[in-house]
């Protein structure tokens, strides 16, 4: 059985999920008098036949039979293609369904639940759907698993652990996992080497004073430094699973909830362990870098055009996060010249140097940026020049930028509303290399559109073994 020393919802990617879910179910069952689980609910879009097969040998036997195991089928609404009610939905019947204390719930398929598209806008991201699941599976105390295969759901990224297993079921890689004393990660060290590094920087919450003076440390000691070392967070029980995760792919090794002796549980030697103060750190020379990575925490693999209902989504969640992580976010409108179309404006975005979220209508392009401080009217204005291959004035009439957060909110609802969205198919063509056909204005064809930072990319070499 895999640890879940927390109440909480787990991602789990495996080979095949639906057999990880069948070896969990078939483990819980097996280890009876031993699993701290006392109750198991298992909802399956497996056949009725494979779920009889997995549960006839402890049935035949009265002994063996099983106790406190539901078995939900959620194959109708597989076949559907979606649910009705969602996240929402789930937890409601969740709570019909799960009545023995603690508990193990075991969802495939939950990308049923997810993308509900009939949750009121502002609740329909994945942080706030997973935000939801988390907090019925605390109150419920309750350790929800969701296997999964494949590419990573964008959802998964808020979960509370998220890890990747063999074949056999066990540990091969845990981008974040919850311990008995915080969270860890070996997305940048071997945990299990901790001892070999020279160094190992601790940072106390409470001296960097938010979330976001925390994280830009990480990241300057993690990308600003050449020398290879151990980060770690001493929090105070003030830092939840969601944001100690955005830490680690910040550039922390751990963050540790309470107050516990790193040296002591790291297994290193007190000359080992720096204490790191806040001015000490020169992180304002990493401010551009910093926005753009913690952007990319939140929105992976979304740094370059997407549809006009992504956009509204996703710029509501960043909206929220903004304020959470003492950031900044700017939404513009550039409206486009009568003789432009959205496609070839496109064609010619700068996507690298922009670093935000483009959409787009008939009418006017929008992009979607965070910074670390709000921007000066030079530092905006070079930042929006760069954005595209060619002067401002060629490809717009104008710009117009969307000032305060209710302001923004309601444009974002607008453009969800968009009566003639354009796809991010429309928008760019079938054919990325096409040259753009503005008479001799550029001539290249635009570069890839997901631009990976480090931790993606650190992730990504993990998860298919490249690393060396």
């Amino acid at each position: 059985m895999i640890d879940m020393p927390t109440p909480g919802a787990y991602v789990v990617r495996a080979p095949q999920a639906a057999n990880f879910a069948h070896s969990l179910v078939q483990h819980w069952l097996d280890s009876q008098g031993e699993t701290p689980f006392k109750s198991c609910l298992w909802l399956t879009a497996s056949p009725q036949t494979v779920v009889r097969n997995l549960l006839e040998p402890y049935l035949l036997k009265r002994s063996q039979a099983p106790k406190g195991l539901d078995v939900v089928s959620v194959r109708n609404l597989w076949a559907k293609g979606h649910a009705t009610h969602g996240i929402r939905q789930l937890c409601r019947s969740l709570d019909t369904l799960c009545v023995l204390q603690p508990a193990l719930v075991i969802v495939e398929h939950a990308e049923l639940w997810f993308n509900d598209s009939d949750e009121p806008l502002a609740r329909r991201s994945p942080l706030a759907q997973m935000r939801l699941l988390n907090k019925w599976a605390v109150h419920a105390k309750a350790h929800v698993v969701t296997p999964v295969q494949g590419d990573l759901p964008e959802w998964s990224t808020f979960a509370d652990g998220l890890a990747d297993v063999s074949n056999r079921g066990e540990f091969e890689f845990r981008p974040w996992w919850p311990t008995q004393w915080g969270l860890q990660t070996n997305l940048w060290n071997d945990n299990s080497q901790f001892s070999q590094l020279p160094l190992h920087q601790v940072l106390d919450s409470r001296l960097f004073g938010n979330l976001k003076s925390l994280a830009q440390a990480c990241h300057h000691l993690r990308y600003g430094e050449a020398v290879q070392q151990g980060i770690h967070i001493q929090a105070h029980g003030e830092i939840n699973s969601q944001n100690a995760s955005t830490l680690l792919r910040m550039g922390a090794d751990s963050v540790w909830a309470n107050k516990e002796n790193i040296q002591t549980w790291l297994g290193v030697r007190a000359d080992q362990i720096h204490h790191a103060q806040p001015g000490e750190l020169p992180t304002l020379l990493h401010e551009a870098g910093f926005a753009r990575d913690l952007h990319e925490v939140f929105m992976p693999g979304l740094l370059t055009v997407v549809a006009n209902p992504t956009f509204a989504v996703h710029g509501l969640m960043m909206l929220e996060l903004a304020k959470r992580w003492s950031m900044h976010c700017t939404i513009t409108r550039l409206s486009l010249m009568r003789h432009m179309t959205a496609q070839t404006a496109l064609r010619l975005a700068n996507w690298s140097k922009a670093t935000c979220v483009f959409t787009a209508t008939r009418e006017a392009i929008y992009v979607l940026k965070i910074w670390a401080t709000e921007p000066d009217e030079v530092a905006y204005r070079n930042w929006l020049d760069s954005c595209f291959r060619e002067n401002l004035d060629v490809l717009f009439s104008g710009d117009i930028q969307f000032i305060g957060e209710e302001t923004q909110a309601d444009l974002l609802a607008d453009l969800q509303e968009e009566l003639e969205p354009l796809s991010v198919e429309d928008l760019m063509g079938e054919d990325l290399n096409e040259a753009a056909k503005l008479a001799e204005l550029w001539h290249g064809g635009p570069e890839g559109q997901n631009h990976e930072r480090p931790w993606m990319q650190r992730l990504n070499k993990m998860m298919t073994g490249k690393t060396q």
